[in-house]
């Protein structure tokens, strides 16, 4: 039996990110289609066989693949699981992919900017600062990664999620036994109190106590964006938290480490790097709507309704570049700044993607990567025309 079931093996970090491209170039190869087999989650705990590669493989049973006709047996289909791993795969590579790690980038990225526009308006860089706090935003994200797995699993949300996609629906590493709910949260706390150690090494070399306040405030957000009693994607708070903690804060933060003080002319940055984010979380609830308002966790795509929040996702996006645009005018952001433009094509496939098939699990997965490209993208660009404005200038 031919299985219509493709997937990309994610072997490392760069062979989803390959995915994530292809994705969003438009590539015709059905990634994920829930419908073609029965969720991988529905099969029994012994239905997992070994790993082999990036995949792991399931055990089905059906016909005897000897020659006796009609016997009962065990066949081999190629199904990869969801989060590409197998019991057998290497410490290394299941924390990889609990931690999400190729997305990171979500709050790296917003930092690695709010650094060159902290560069550009101060004429001088504390490097080995700007390192720290960058790894330490990092390892909030990689913390607040792990709790929600965690704390969706608590809920029950994951585990009742059939439309999983390589952008949404958790790592899978609970729900596939490939790590303890006990061990996963573990790790949370262990990364979030290694970025506080990061945090507090630079409060004690800053001035005051307003990067404690930032540092505070980003890890709350981080832990109780699921973690009971505030749960704020469970209260449609999930959108804002995030445009805070993995946008504002982490600019506000490196502007106040590289300058002592904070202004608009660098803060502003924070708002495109939180709108685009909240755009990718908003955009991988989208798959997750109909497991998470069983659960309880009732996020806007569930309070809004799909067309509606279709409408939101691309407020944020035009927001994004029109809050560079404002930016630009006020003399914040240099004229270089508008090439974030070259972006806007792929801005708009996610748009027409979302209207056309926010309804469709699998058709929806290039909107996906498409969002996580657009911001990956739109920042870089920015970051680079801070940096070569302050060239320019110099010269």
């Amino acid at each position: 039996m031919r299985s219509t079931f493709q997937a990309v093996p994610a072997k490392d970090s760069w062979c989803l990110f390959r995915r994530v491209l292809s994705a969003a170039g438009g590539c015709r190869r059905r990634t994920w289609d829930a419908s073609a087999l029965p969720p991988v989650d529905s099969q029994p705990p012994e239905a997992y066989a070994r790993g082999r590669g990036g995949c792991g493989w399931i055990r089905r049973k059906g016909q005897h693949l000897g020659q006796s006709r009609g016997a009962i047996g065990v066949r081999h289909v190629a199904i990869p699981t969801p989060s590409g791993l197998s019991p057998h795969d290497g410490l290394v590579r299941k924390w990889a992919v609990a931690a999400r790690l190729p997305f990171l980038t979500a709050s790296v990225l917003p930092a690695v900017a709010g650094t060159a526009g902290a560069w550009r308006a101060e004429g001088a860089l504390r490097a080995g600062l700007a390192a720290l706090a960058i790894v330490g935003v990092a390892l909030i994200q990689a913390g607040a990664n792990l709790a929600n797995d965690y704390f969706d699993h608590r809920s029950g949300a994951d585990a009742a999620n059939r439309a999983v996609t390589p952008f949404s629906g958790g790592s899978r590493v609970i729900q596939e036994g490939i790590l303890s709910p006990r061990a996963v949260v573990a790790a949370a706390a262990l990364c979030l109190a290694a970025g506080a150690a990061c945090g507090i090494v630079l409060w004690r070399l800053t001035p005051g106590h307003t990067l404690l306040a930032i540092g505070l405030a980003g890890m709350a957000i981080a832990w109780f964006y699921t973690a009971p009693p505030v749960r704020l994607a469970h209260r449609g708070l999930g959108e804002l938290g995030i445009f805070v903690a993995f946008g504002l804060l982490p600019v506000l933060g490196v502007e106040w480490v590289q300058r002592g003080r904070l202004t608009a002319e660098v803060g502003w940055l924070g708002v495109p790097a939180g709108l685009l984010v909240a755009a990718i979380l908003l955009v991988n609830e989208f798959p997750d709507a109909a497991a998470d308002a069983a659960a309880g966790k009732r996020h806007l795509v569930v309070r809004l309704g799909r067309a509606r929040a279709v409408v939101l996702y691309e407020l944020l996006v035009v927001g994004a570049y029109a809050s560079v645009a404002a930016a630009v005018v006020l003399g914040w952001l240099p004229l270089l700044a508008c090439v974030v433009g070259l972006v806007a094509p792929l801005s708009w496939r996610a748009v027409r993607v979302l209207r056309a098939h926010h309804r469709e699990v699998a058709a929806m997965v290039p909107a996906q990567a498409a969002t996580i490209a657009q911001q990956a993208l739109f920042l870089v660009l920015l970051t680079g025309a801070c940096l070569a404005d302050m060239g320019l200038r110099a010269w």
